[in-house]
């Protein structure tokens, strides 16, 4: 026994094992969040730690080129936020599927906000178009993005960089401008006005905010940000006020206030004649309306920096969107969306969120501890198979152990990889470890059969290297029929894990039980 474990085979599959092992614990930390335990180290499917998802339909039907793009710059976004398990899968030509596994309730609002935005980027200058999202690239120096701590917070910024048709526009746009806000917006709504009660306007009239530079809120959304109020008085005048901004183009209404100031039945009277709505009320800082804040979230302002100079018509080629938060954490993911936001592109279509399903983790645990029980069994059922067969405890126990090295090994990986275990995983380390076991039976038979044939002597190396031909062939074709799988979302995880599983065999374990075998077989022989 002690020669077979200095063989190298055998002892560079046992540090794999206790590699993975490590992995699987996560005393080689893969998830930080979690502490060392068994299977810490695995990130689970939707089917076993649960989570939501939310189904998004188009606002028209998208070619196949505008899904493909539509799908890709919705992966950047939710994958620039650092969140793993997360599917994104269209269907039709005007529906797509996200599914984010193992979430809490903040990053489920985080994807919603991250979605929900197309990412229509602009600077305006007094409500002036100075430069376009297309027109901007992210300045990716080391200063490119950062924050700092201030007396009330933290302000956080993010450097940009102008093409040439942007940075001449803004230097025309800013002349005479200097000391003046260069205001950013993403997603500025377009065709709409906002609806506002009486209360709430003369309220406005007279408030200012940190990025007011001398002008009322009022003058912001209006002057700055190039949408119209409409004051909501009596209804009766609201219907030709309605008439006439249907007349100028205006058909989207965004609500300013809850459902106290304009009740839900004026909402449902601005949808039956044929306006889309969207509800947006003041957030509440200590119990009091945060006007700053509001303002932002009916405009889609991000920042305010002041024009520090007048280029006096000279291009400029290099700005800031910068911004402030009071905790660090909230500057880092306002620094996070902006990137994400303005990295990934603009959305071709815009989306709008249909359904939403969360599923709970309870019935997945359950299938996964069911699944558990069930490889227990299948190893037992395999044990008692090979004795029955082979009536020798020294084939069948290191059949076993390189079958439980295997399924650790392949566990091991999806640990270092970040691949998460779902029902088609677990499906896909079930017919590995198969295939493991019928290879390892083919290995055995191979090398006992020669001891019952007397016409020709073959050694025992001979007969593994004959095995390891019919081994490798097999491994090649398993392969090659998985790979076409791989482009197939609900067996994706099957054909990977499967794939993985065999090469960890032919690679690692196969080798090592031959190993074992042919050392047991020349003592049994000597």
């Amino acid at each position: 026994m002690a020669s077979i474990l200095r063989r190298f085979r055998v002892i560079f599959m046992t540090l794999c094992v206790a590699f993975s092992l490590l992995l699987v614990f996560n005393v080689v930390p893969m998830n930080k969040d979690k502490g060392v335990a068994a299977g810490n180290g695995l990130d689970y499917g939707l089917d076993f730690a649960g989570g939501f998802q939310m189904h998004l339909r188009l606002e028209r039907p998208a070619t196949t080129e505008e899904m493909d793009k539509e799908k890709t710059i919705l992966e950047r976004r939710v994958n620039a936020m650092g969140l793993k398990n997360i599917l994104v899968r269209p269907y039709r030509d005007q529906y797509i599927l996200i599914e984010v596994a193992n979430s809490s309730e903040e990053e489920k609002e985080n994807v919603k906000n991250i979605i929900k935005q197309q990412a229509r980027f602009e600077q305006l200058i007094d409500g002036d178009l100075a430069t376009k999202g297309d027109e901007i690239t992210l300045d990716t120096g080391t200063a490119g993005s950062g924050i700092q701590r201030v007396t009330n917070g933290y302000n956080w910024f993010v450097g940009i960089e102008y093409n040439t048709e942007g940075a001449h526009r803004i230097g025309n746009v800013a002349t005479g401008k200097e000391g003046r806000p260069i205001d950013m917006f993403i997603d500025r709504p377009v065709n709409s006005t906002i609806l506002m009660s009486q209360d709430d306007y003369n309220t406005m009239l007279e408030a200012t905010v940190d990025y007011s530079f001398g002008d009322t809120t009022v003058d912001i959304i209006e002057k700055r940000a190039r949408i119209p109020i409409t004051v909501l008085k009596n209804e009766t005048d609201l219907s030709a006020e309605l008439k006439a901004m249907q007349d100028e183009g205006y058909l989207k209404i965004i609500i300013a206030g809850s459902d106290e100031k304009i009740p839900e039945d004026i909402r449902g009277m601005l949808e039956a004649k044929g306006f889309e709505t969207k509800r947006v009320e003041c957030p509440q800082v200590n119990d009091a309306c945060h006007i700053g804040q509001w303002v932002k979230d009916l405009t889609g302002l991000e920042s305010s920096p002041a024009l520090r100079f007048d280029p006096k018509g000279k291009p400029w080629y290099n700005a800031q969107i910068s911004g402030t938060s009071p905790t660090q954490e909230g500057a880092k993911d306002e620094v996070t969306t902006t990137l994400v936001l303005l990295s990934s592109g603009n959305l071709p279509i815009p989306v709008t969120i249909g359904s939403e399903t969360n599923i709970p983790p309870t019935l997945g645990m359950r299938f996964l501890n069911q699944g558990l029980i069930a490889g227990f069994l299948a190893i037992i059922c395999v044990s008692l198979m090979m004795f029955a067969r082979y009536r020798h405890g020294f084939i069948v126990i290191p059949i076993i152990i390189t079958s439980l090295s295997e399924i650790i090994m392949i566990l091991g990986i999806a640990a270092a990889i970040d691949w998460s275990i779902d029902l088609a995983a677990i499906a896909g380390l079930i017919a590995a470890v198969g295939t493991g076991v019928d290879d390892q039976i083919v290995i055995t038979d191979e090398t006992l059969q020669q001891g019952r044939k007397k016409e020709k002597v073959v050694s025992i190396a001979e007969r593994i290297k004959r095995s390891f031909f019919i081994i490798f062939t097999a491994a090649a074709a398993t392969i090659a029929a998985m790979l076409p799988l791989l482009g197939i979302y609900s067996l994706k995880g099957f054909a990977f894990t499967t794939i993985i599983g065999v090469l960890v065999g032919v690679l690692i374990t196969r080798p090592a039980y031959a190993t074992v075998i042919e050392e047991l077989l020349k003592r049994r022989e000597a």
